[in-house]
């Protein structure tokens, strides 16, 4: 049993089994040895360059931190932050140095199961409720490299914003920030999801997403006052091209 189901079963004072470092990998793989390539070859190389510049300028912003939960958002739907987000977090694991999490809260419009190929019977909803346990809505990709945990069967706002603003949230982050080396998140746009902003508030650091041309200065600054105001800390934004999505420049400000 991972480090990681033992600190989540700890905190909700079950029995754990032994204890597994950050870092430490199991044999791979649990999709085949092609899996690896398989995401990334509908990828050209300027996408695939602007990745890795993306993981750069994010490895500088947080070298100084312990850890590094990643939340990726957009001020307004249809950025293309989930294509940033799934790609990047595939690319990070084909180092297989590095420990990758991501996690779909991205609740109204959830897609990262359907990239990867992976049920979305259960979910980060469904362990945040009580429903299931961390082992039951993990989805190993790559077996101790790449984990990803979907978003689970649609609920209504009313009942799933609270889960986000709870204990059970943070002993989550917790816990998965001590196991892997990057969680990424993906989440809603700010302006059309209230439990963006909360989520924010228990990352590293955040990344905006935006299309060029297509949204304006004032609806971009709205999203980060609102991340702001419950102490999110912006990182960067990603200019997108308006086609391809394609990750070019990563500002501190926009």
């Amino acid at each position: 049993m991972s480090k990681i189901f033992d600190a989540l079963r700890r905190a909700e004072m079950k029995q754990s089994g032994p204890s597994r470092n950050k870092g430490q990998v199991r044999a791979r793989r649990s999709r085949g040895e092609d899996s690896e390539n398989t995401f990334l070859r509908s990828a050209d190389d300027n996408f695939k360059r602007g990745l890795m510049t993306l993981r750069n300028s994010i490895d500088s912003e947080l070298k100084n931190k312990d850890f590094k939960v990643i939340m990726f958002t957009s001020a307004v739907a249809g950025e293309g932050k989930t294509t940033i987000v799934a790609f990047l977090a595939r690319l990070l694991a084909l180092g297989e140095s590095d420990r990758v999490l991501l996690v779909d809260c991205a609740l109204d419009n959830p897609e990262i199961h359907s990239l990867f190929g992976i049920e979305n019977d259960k979910g980060i909803i469904d362990y945040l409720s009580g429903s299931n346990s961390f082992e039951d809505v993990i989805k190993p990709v790559d077996e101790g490299i790449f984990d990803i945990v979907p978003a689970g069967p649609r609920r209504g706002a009313d009942i799933t914003q609270p889960l986000f603003n709870s204990e059970k949230m943070s002993t989550f982050i917790h816990a998965t920030r001590e196991m892997y080396d990057y969680v990424l998140i993906d989440t809603s746009a700010v302006l059309e999801a209230p439990e963006t902003p909360i989520i924010g508030s228990y990352a590293t650091g955040t990344v905006m997403v935006v299309q060029s041309g297509k949204t304006k200065r004032e609806v971009i600054k709205r999203a980060m006052m609102m991340i702001e105001k419950l102490d999110g800390r912006f990182i960067g934004t990603v200019l997108n091209r308006k086609k391809y999505y394609i990750p070019e420049f990563i500002y501190r400000r926009v």
